[in-house]
């Protein structure tokens, strides 16, 4: 495979797989986990089901892993074409201010989120298994974390803006 096939296919992915990822944050920092947070009980259930039925975490994990491998294997790649050159251009140093900002957020959302996604998962199997409406320690841990995580991945959201701003000005900066 030459060489600008090898970009295109990784830029596709880096794109395709950075489109889903932001938008999912996105989605979940500023609609469904507040919804969640208000809708009590159901918003659990609904929130369970997302998460482990349909695998959405699964599916982010991969979107943000496959964006950041592959940004990283272009930006390596294009180090290693120009013999170091690029990497002092000020796109470079964009793009590197961009992923940087996207793998601490990946970092900060991926260990966070999952945390506080099993506590809440537990805590829920907790309450369903007892048949029993939750008790007030139940409730005020299960708000602790629902608020963690909303504010969490609103850090999240803005670290992942940051990245989106550097890759689509880095070229003409």
């Amino acid at each position: 495979m030459n060489e600008s096939a090898l970009m295109v296919i990784l830029r596709l992915i880096h794109i395709l797989g950075g489109v889903f990822w932001v938008g999912t944050v996105f989605f979940l920092a500023w609609f469904l986990l507040p919804a969640n947070k208000t809708t009590g009980q159901s918003g659990l259930v609904v929130m369970q089901d997302v998460m482990m039925r349909r695998k959405l975490s699964v599916y982010l994990m991969a979107a943000m892993g496959l964006t950041i491998l592959s940004g990283l294997l272009m930006y390596g790649r294009t180090i290693m074409i120009t013999n170091g050159e690029w990497a002092h251009t000020t796109m470079a140093k964009v793009l590197g201010f961009g992923a940087l900002c996207g793998i601490v957020g990946g970092g900060l959302g991926g260990s966070v989120s999952k945390a506080t996604g099993l506590r809440m998962a537990a805590i829920g199997k907790a309450i369903q298994d007892s048949g029993q409406p939750p008790t007030e320690s139940q409730k005020a841990e299960i708000a602790a974390l629902q608020a963690k995580n909303e504010k969490v991945m609103r850090y999240v959201a803005i670290l992942l803006i940051l990245a989106v701003a550097a890759m689509a000005s880095a070229r003409y900066l």
